[in-house]
């Protein structure tokens, strides 16, 4: 813990004046100019380590009880709440020593301004829950610095790339392959990712970017009243992926070139895109970028709120409460009546289209909603499953730095055996090599069955439609509909309830929630049978009036369907954070 040089007490930095500010005696401090100090420079050992090495910190750790998430500060400030699981509670603390970050971006925004973009953003979101709009709630956002890996590249040399160009001679195709070649000085700086297996990549995404101009080297008054994610991630987690979107930029770069439009370059994987362009990492530097972070529990659900520290841009879960929906649902069906009654709609042929069209309309909207928690689901999973081959790869590399350094501080025994043989016996016949040539061979052989019986790893997924990709289905429809009344194909109508249902049952798998099949299923039964009724138009006014109620009371059913599906999209289980011990967590 740093102190103030006049009265001894703990100095915070202020964001709004960019200093040092001593809350007891008034004092301020320009953050470059203050001495670097810590609480444990009297102490002589924390976790086994010496406070004084020069590339260590000591922090407070703070550890959630029930969900293993740990945050870091250099007070020793207790805290009362979960900022992952929005449990309530004292969280258990510790002295620990940390990997001290290369660089920092200082706090630009205040917690005022932090809770007025949060406030503006809940004011557009007519059905959030009373809760998230309670002052009380709202000032629970906490500013933490979450760890970052900035990576810079290098592209020197010449790049050759294969293009082709394509042209018709009477019934042939010709097509003509050439080899270009571009000579390359790029540079790249601060490709980053986020280093902290307790921040989701897709809020991480959501965030960016930073202005990684504004980064300054890092001092430990910065952390001063702040707290802090502990990096769990090496470096190596995303070294490929930050060089394939280097590579991937200067493709695009090749490709805007005026003399290479012409080409096509075809498609590159990750690997060949990375050594087609002589991508090579020339450092990798341990970052801090400043995150409010905000938590809302449910029972077992969690939503998060998050706001760029730097730059103000914000990104949050707002769930959906059910009471305002259905006052909402209720408002809309009397408007719409109203509407129907203004344009004299009173035809039953033609309030029963209107309705077919609503119910088209909500089984729509049903299936976005569950293609995205669909993508959400796969996304976590490739996540979990990069963290995992991370720390695979990374103990893999530590375990091959041992076996090395082992074997050759066994070589160099035994070399020093056989000079001690030979000055005392004469010369000695060693057949230690012949052994250590059929170790390597197992242990490959090993590795490599090992490895053909690997889990396929899951896909990330980015194509779940939005809400105006969904519109545009739902005018395709109604266009459908019209084209098919204008050319007498009437009965073809009868698919699009069908195609439908079946939009929404294929976002269903086995590891989404079950709830809801059932429901689209009646919606696509009773929306089929009201196309059929409409195609037949019977003289019986009960069967319209009946099949409208019935329509109107599967979508019914299924908008309640799909809420409950919005706010597991909008939410997410409980954390259960398995961190590491030692230096595994730094």
């Amino acid at each position: 813990m740093i102190s103030c040089p006049n009265c001894g007490s703990n100095p915070r930095f202020d964001i709004a004046t960019q200093k040092l500010l001593c809350p007891y005696c008034g004092s301020s401090f320009d953050v470059e100019s203050f001495p670097e100090e810590t609480s444990g420079a009297t102490m002589q050992q924390v976790e086994g380590e010496y406070v004084g090495e020069p590339d260590k910190m000591q922090v407070t750790v703070y550890t959630c009880s029930q969900c293993g998430g740990e945050l870091m500060s250099t007070d020793s400030d207790a805290t009362a709440f979960c900022s992952y699981c929005g449990s309530h509670q004292i969280l258990e603390e510790r002295l620990s020593l940390q990997e001290r970050p290369q660089r920092i971006i200082p706090f630009k925004i205040t917690k005022e301004d932090c809770k007025k973009t949060y406030a503006s953003k809940l004011k557009r979101s007519l059905f959030a829950p009373k809760v998230l709009k309670d002052p009380t709630h709202i000032d629970e956002f906490r500013a933490i610095y979450m760890p970052y890996w900035f990576y810079n590249f290098r592209q020197e040399g010449k790049i050759t790339l294969n293009g082709t160009t394509e042209h018709r001679e009477g019934d042939y195709r010709i097509v003509d392959s050439y080899h270009l070649s571009v000579d390359a000085d790029n540079t790249f700086r601060g490709i980053n990712h986020d280093a902290s297996t307790s921040f989701e990549d897709k809020i991480s995404e959501s965030l960016a970017p930073y202005d990684v101009k504004e980064t300054v080297p890092f001092r430990t008054a910065y952390l001063s009243g702040f707290y802090a994610d502990i990096p769990d991630l090496k470096k190596t987690s995303y070294e490929k992926e930050a060089a394939a979107m280097a590579a991937r930029d200067t493709i695009e770069n090749i490709e805007a070139i005026e003399d290479f439009r012409k080409y096509d370059l075809g498609e590159m994987n990750d690997v060949s895109a990375i050594s087609r362009t002589r991508t090579t990492l020339e450092s990798a530097q341990s970052s801090m970028l400043p995150v409010w972070f905000l938590s809302y529990r449910k029972q077992d659900r969690v939503a998060y709120a998050a706001i760029n520290g730097q730059t103000g841009k914000i990104t949050a879960d707002i769930p959906i409460d059910p009471a305002r929906y259905l006052i909402g649902v209720g408002i809309v069906t009397a408007i719409l009546w109203i509407i129907l009654q203004a344009f004299n709609i009173s035809s039953l042929r033609g309030i029963l289209m209107t309705v077919i069209l609503g119910a088209l309309a909500g089984s729509l909207i049903y299936g976005m909603v569950v293609h995205q928690l669909q993508e959400n689901i796969q996304n976590r999973e490739w996540e979990n499953y990069m963290r995992q081959r991370a720390r695979e790869e990374e103990a893999a590399r530590e375990q091959k730095a041992r076996m090395q350094k082992a074997r050759m501080q066994n070589t160099q025994m035994q070399n020093a055996q056989m000079q001690d043989n030979q000055i005392q016996d004469g010369p000695v016949e060693n057949d230690a090599p012949e052994a250590k040539q059929t170790e390597p061979k197992a242990a490959r052989k090993k590795a490599r069955n090992k490895k053909s019986k690997a889990p396929k790893p899951p896909k990330k997924e980015n194509s779940s439609p939005g809400i105006g990709i969904t519109f545009i289905m739902w005018l395709v429809l109604v266009a459908a509909v019209g084209v098919l009344m204008f050319l007498d194909m009437e009965w073809l109508i009868l698919a699009e309830p069908i195609l439908a249902a079946g939009y929404v049952y294929l976002g269903f798998s086995e590891k989404s929630p079950k709830k809801g099949q059932i429901s689209n299923l009646a919606l696509g039964i009773s929306t089929t049978l009201g196309v059929v009724i409409w195609l037949i138009n019977p003289y019986i006014d009960w069967l319209y009036y009946g099949c409208c109620v019935l329509m109107m009371g599967c979508v019914i059913w299924c908008f309640f369907d799909a809420l409950y599906y919005y706010n597991q999209l909008m939410t997410r289980p409980l954390p259960q954070f398995q961190k590491q011990g030692g230096d595994d967590r730094a």
